[in-house]
């Protein structure tokens, strides 16, 4: 259960909108989730993280919604990087022959960083926090992200050209 409360509060020179959220929702970033890697070659990519770098593969998703392949590794190649504390690295592939978002990024940036993860504890009031503060969303409710993962994204032009994605973890029971 929550109460959100609501007030404006006018000065003589400004006027604020008060917001107040009582209960379980509030905004909490847990860390890093991962970085979503856009590569000309994923294959290579794949090859090299593996075989030469000697990092864990955690797992492959295919986002339907967003016509992308993920293919998921652990950052650490330490014995216990099987746990979630550490950021991993996403590669993305856009499905081929059809137009999607890695696609387009790859042809207009070449390639590189596509985002930014965040681990939230609660989707829902991490979206809230950010709509409170006037910040664009790409998504104003969460969707269906890779691995059982509840994301919302946040439009670049509200953080200075980074595309950031909030990411709900599959709690277990």
């Amino acid at each position: 259960f929550s109460l959100a409360i609501i007030f404006s509060l006018k000065t003589r020179y400004s006027h604020y909108n008060v917001f107040f959220l009582l209960g379980c929702l509030k905004m909490n970033i847990l860390g890093i989730s991962h970085l979503g890697i856009a590569t000309k070659n994923p294959q290579t990519t794949r090859t090299f993280f593996k075989e030469v770098l000697g990092l864990s593969f955690l797992g492959e998703e295919l986002v339907k919604e967003q016509k992308t392949n993920t293919f998921m590794f652990s950052s650490s190649n330490e014995q216990n990087s099987q746990n979630n504390a550490a950021a991993r690295l996403e590669i993305l592939e856009n499905q081929p022959n059809e137009p999607g978002p890695i696609a387009k990024f790859i042809e207009t940036k070449g390639g590189g960083i596509h985002h930014l993860a965040l681990q939230v504890e609660n989707i829902e009031a991490a979206i809230e926090h950010m709509l409170s503060h006037h910040i664009q969303m790409i998504d104003s409710t969460p969707r269906p992200g890779a691995h059982n993962s509840r994301i919302a994204f946040i439009h670049p032009k509200s953080t200075g050209g980074i595309l950031i994605e909030l990411v709900e973890e599959q709690r277990g029971c």
